[in-house]
């Protein structure tokens, strides 16, 4: 993977299939993100769920193109050909976006949190996912500035021309990755982490005194009234139940990635050739992240899958005729993802 920052893996160890598996999730990635990208953008009412997702799609689009592309051209010229300028951006633009990944999730987090814990001001404040995402998007520009400085085009003790980092020896290693590991992984998972346990809590606490009003009450009128105020509606649990996936698959593509990154800084994997295997198949699954939420986004948009679905058996027409009404409906509704 191309933000593999610190690898005993050189260039001329990888093999073929490590290309072909990158050219399947380049493809995968860039279509995939492109068909959620499409299907957001033609929305006629935009919600604030779709914008986060809108927003992911961006990220992981980007991904694609300046990370596995880069990567995939670099293992094809085997040296970096490019000036020191152009090895300077790429590097700072793909850990942009390794920021970005995660703090988009974090202010998505954020977001369920004020329409779950706090409905009322949540409605009053349409600016705030926006604002989310420009702090979001800020950060990760602000915090990828020492890659400028860091990186650069380097001459390797092998001989090879690469985009490299230009330390006085590896132990600088260490608290660069370990603080990278902390800014982009460990602590946003405990923000998020944190974040979901309140809202569970509070879909739970709301449901629980759903039901009890339910079962004291004998006048069917009062009851509905009543019934209304606790019940949280069905897009906005759809809502978090597509938020809490895309993080857990986050934290599956991503936590052996960091894991294995910090053990090898600190020297503790033995130096096997099982840990050269281990560190090719871990070094993909970041950009597997990227491939897969497009598939998240298809599983949980109904309309989407269905219309993929009518289109294989030849009955687009009548899905448009049948779902026209039902669409107009649920994209009224101001938490559909």
């Amino acid at each position: 993977f191309a933000i593999s920052f610190h690898s005993s893996c050189s260039f001329s160890l990888l093999q073929t299939e490590q290309l072909v598996t990158l050219w399947i999730l380049f493809v995968v990635t860039i279509a995939g993100n492109s068909i959620v990208l499409l299907s957001t953008w033609k929305r006629k009412q935009k919600s604030r769920m779709a914008f986060f997702v809108t927003q992911l799609a961006i990220t992981d689009c980007f991904t694609g193109l300046i990370n596995i592309m880069t990567d995939i051209i670099w293992r094809f010229t085997g040296d970096f050909m490019a000036p020191d300028l152009v090895c300077r951006i790429v590097r700072y633009l793909q850990v942009v976006l390794l920021y970005a990944s995660t703090y988009v999730l974090v202010s998505l987090s954020i977001d369920r949190y004020h329409a779950i814990v706090h409905p009322m001001k949540f409605f009053q404040r349409e600016r705030q996912a926006k604002i989310l995402i420009v702090v979001a998007w800020g950060l990760s520009f602000l915090f990828s500035i020492p890659t400028l400085i860091i990186f650069g085009k380097r001459k390797l003790s092998n001989g090879e021309v690469q985009c490299w980092a230009a330390w006085p020896d590896d132990s600088y290693w260490i608290p660069y990755m370990t603080t990278v590991a902390f800014l982009v992984y460990f602590i946003p998972l405990i923000i998020i982490s944190v974040i979901y346990f309140i809202v569970i809590r509070t879909i739970w606490t709301k449901s629980k005194a759903h039901a009890v009003i339910i079962s004291n009450c004998a006048d069917g009128k009062f009851c509905a009234s009543y019934a209304h105020r606790g019940l949280i509606s069905k897009a906005k649990i759809k809502a978090i139940k597509y938020s809490v996936v895309v993080i857990f698959a986050f934290v599956l593509c991503w936590s052996p990635y960091f894991l294995f990154d910090i053990l090898d800084n600190f020297n503790i994997l033995p130096d096997t050739k099982e840990r050269f295997y281990a560190a090719v198949i871990i070094q993909n699954l970041p950009a597997l992240n990227s491939a897969i939420n497009p598939i998240i986004y298809c599983i949980f948009s109904e309309s989407l899958c269905l219309a993929f679905r009518q289109r294989k058996s030849g009955h687009l027409g009548t899905f448009r005729e049948r779902t026209e009404g039902q669409e107009m409906q649920v994209l009224s509704k101001p938490e559909y993802i």
